[in-house]
């Protein structure tokens, strides 16, 4: 079997300006959503969140936009808009794991739902007044630990992959990369 030749550098800044494009777009348009919903909606802590991880997209726009500009820089803003985004998720799941108010959140519910959710509870043998706080407990704690292993291994992944990049990024831009 032949080897296929390696990738050229400036393939691999196309790729990384490409991705890193489609990341921060979708981290701007997800978050300022979110942000602009929690704050008609009054949820000041949300809000937060939701800035803080607006943020953490303008840092990967920003870092992309200096690597169009050819500023070797742009390499480590793409990589720290990744640890400041994974920061927030944690922080966000962390708040969600020891704030969760089951009867404000079953507010919330739509009265259908509530509806179908409680004849669910009473098919499974459940009092679905005595059992239903628990129970949306761990429903909350599957939705953080789910959304912290997802955000663990994405932006994980994307921040290694990004600075696995560096070097051929580097010469691409006509920058040697320093020796290690």
């Amino acid at each position: 079997m032949t080897k296929s030749p390696p990738t050229l550098p400036e393939r691999k800044l196309q790729r990384v300006l490409t991705i890193s494009r489609a990341d921060s777009i979708g981290v701007l348009v997800c978050s300022g959503s979110s942000l602009l919903l929690s704050l008609l909606a009054g949820d000041a802590t949300f809000a937060l969140f939701s800035a803080l991880a607006l943020a953490a997209g303008g840092m990967e726009a920003h870092g992309n936009r200096r690597l169009r500009e050819g500023g070797p820089d742009g390499l480590q803003w793409l990589t720290g808009a990744q640890g400041c985004l994974y920061t927030v998720v944690v922080g966000y799941a962390l708040w969600r794991l020891n704030f969760f108010d089951a009867a404000a959140y079953w507010e919330q519910v739509p009265a259908p739902a509530r509806e179908q959710f409680e004849a669910k509870m009473r098919e499974a043998g459940l009092d679905p007044v005595a059992d239903r706080a628990q129970l949306l407990a761990f429903v909350n704690f599957l939705v953080c630990s789910v959304l912290l292993v997802v955000s663990t291994l994405y932006q994980g992944g994307l921040a290694f992959w990004y600075s696995r990049q560096r070097a051929a990024v580097l010469a691409a831009l006509g920058y040697e990369a320093p020796r290690a």
